[in-house]
């Protein structure tokens, strides 16, 4: 069901096509195997109990942190503590907000930008009330959090030391990575999952600007084979269902075969989670044409002269020209404004005017941020994951180059250099983000070096094997790196691998932006070769970035 949303009047004509020409006729479905249906059950039953498992726990955590949140209402750094740790331990967790009982925010994690937040109205009201009718934890649909992001709302109620209702401790979970373990392992098989409410509000899309959307009014779900399939999975717990729908790169029209369970929630309601096969996704024919990365970085000079040789309308017109001479195959110019709104894309012009700041790809790292944090020093390559329609738009790491035209927006252009296939795990990936938070917990616990001692000593209790925690300080001089101990009190701001990217300038900017997670290439210890890596760093409170990698490999 993944799927880029096309503008209306795009749809409107594409369908009017495909019916006039006989491509497709309502009802037009081929009987699926039995065998099929039973296979696509199974794959998606093994993973109900894990999804089930991982929001309970989710809710337990957020009631028990709650919980210790009675009387502190005095004591910010025993509340700080408590959401550290609870951030510490929902890798999915993005922020987390202390509201009132009126619900103005009292207090909130994550970038010191959301600390303006304080004083002003919560994203949305939980009453007294509410609490007491879902016994407890409360889950919301996807509504947009404090930092503009979409994201899903666990809330427990908070009282003071008197007992009395004192408002709500609300964790900010993010959707993507709440179902990133059963998506990543499920698209091996070639299926494709999704998560719905009973009245048609999507919980989860691969296509994250689907999320909130209803699939039982949206007119791009109008068509008779679809608007049957979807009131059929939001009125049945369980089935199996067939539809005519497009592919994942709207390239194609064609049958999806689904189907579906029921997770029952902590608070009462249910999700109906979705799995089907992906529409026409087999190889393409040709194969893509084969371009480097001095190729890549010249095309896209050559679109930066143009830019400031034009007018920003002319050069726009011609980057989402996709017959024009910006577009060549699967190198095309891209172009965004600095908050991150789609100013080109020639082959979804859909997307012209969306944010897509937020958007991840399948582990998470956020390209559209990586692409305006590199253009505002200098521009230059980086990575990330993004589908590769000549390999049935399976997720490939792709090399990009951006460059800023001005100070108002940036462009760039894409490769896929047929890097190897990257051995990483959703599980590894929590393991590299509990670990990070675990340093910036404890960062407020201890003294600076008795907790650089720690992260230099394999035998601490935060040490994971295949992942290696570093710290950094503001002018980017190593204080410890448990992946090369030989690099510690040296500066490696000047460092850059064989792409030009300086992972420690990277890293300390996506710090000053809040954290996360990015793709780099290092070298290993002995400096004999380039291992491509996962990093994710956050910024503490000491002034110090607190980071760690592992080798994907």
């Amino acid at each position: 069901m993944t799927r880029q949303i096309l503008h209306i009047l795009t749809f409107c004509l594409l369908l009017a096509i495909i019916l006039t020409t006989g491509c497709i006729a309502s009802g037009q479905l081929t009987p699926v195997p039995g065998d099929h249906a039973a296979d696509m059950q199974k794959a998606l039953d093994s993973w109900i109990p894990v999804l089930d498992s991982q929001i309970t726990e989710i809710c337990a955590l957020t009631s028990a942190a709650a919980v210790e949140l009675k009387g502190t209402e005095n004591d910010p750094f025993a509340q700080k503590q408590i959401f550290l740790q609870l951030r510490r331990d929902i890798p999915a967790c993005s922020e987390i907000c202390l509201a009132d009982a009126h619900n103005i925010v009292a207090a909130v994690t994550g970038n010191p930008k959301n600390q303006e937040y304080i004083g002003h109205p919560a994203c949305t009201a939980v009453t007294e009330e509410e609490f007491a009718a879902a016994g407890g934890c409360i889950i919301s649909p996807p509504l947009t959090l404090i930092n503009g992001d979409l994201g899903i709302l666990f809330s427990a109620p908070v009282y003071d030391k008197n007992g009395i209702y004192a408002g709500s401790l609300r964790v900010f979970v993010n959707p993507a990575h709440l179902f990133s373990g059963p998506v990543s392992e499920l698209k091996k098989d070639g299926y494709t999952l999704w998560t719905v409410r009973p009245d048609g509000v999507q919980i989860y899309d691969e296509d994250l600007q689907e999320l909130s959307k209803n699939i039982l009014t949206d007119i791009l779900y109008q068509e008779s084979t679809v608007y049957q399939a979807m009131h059929r999975v939001t009125s049945e717990k369980q089935g199996a269902v067939s539809y005519l729908f497009h592919n994942v790169g709207w390239t194609g029209y064609g049958q999806a075969n689904a189907v579906w369970n029921t997770i029952g929630l902590p608070d009462g309601t249910e999700w109906r989670v979705v799995l089907s096969d992906n529409v026409n996704t087999e190889k393409t024919a040709e194969p893509a044409v084969s371009h480097t990365a001095d190729d890549l970085r010249t095309f896209v000079e050559k679109a930066y002269r143009y830019a400031r040789t034009h007018t920003k309308e002319d050069a726009l017109a011609a980057f989402n020209d996709p017959n024009g001479a910006f577009v060549d195959k699967e190198l095309y110019i891209f172009a965004y404004d600095m908050h991150g709104s789609t100013l080109a894309l020639p082959y979804q012009p859909d997307m012209i005017g969306m944010d897509r700041r937020s958007g991840e790809d399948i582990v998470g790292v956020k390209p559209v941020q990586r692409f305006i944090d590199r253009a505002g020093f200098g521009g230059g390559y980086l990575f990330y994951q993004y589908p590769n329609p000549a390999n049935g738009f399976a997720s490939e790491l792709k090399l990009s180059y951006v460059m800023s035209v001005d100070d108002d927006w940036l462009i760039g252009a894409g490769i896929y250099p047929g890097t190897p296939e990257l051995n990483y795990s959703w599980e590894m990936r929590d393991q590299l983000i509990m670990q990070v938070r675990e340093l910036h917990y404890l960062s407020t616990a201890l003294p600076r070096e008795e907790l650089l001692r720690m992260m230099n000593d394999p035998s601490a209790r935060f040490h994971v094997e295949g992942l290696y925690p570093f710290a950094l300080d503001a002018e980017g001089t190593l204080l410890s790196n448990a992946y090369n101990t030989s690099r510690i009190g040296k500066n490696h701001l000047g460092y850059t691998n064989s792409f030009g990217m300086s992972p420690i300038r990277e890293a300390l900017s996506l710090c000053a932006s809040g954290g996360g997670l990015m793709y780099s290439l290092v070298l290993d210890p002995a400096y004999t070769r380039e291992e491509y890596i996962l990093m994710y760093v956050e910024p503490a409170d000491d002034g110090i970035c607190y980071g760690s990698m592992m080798v994907l490999e």
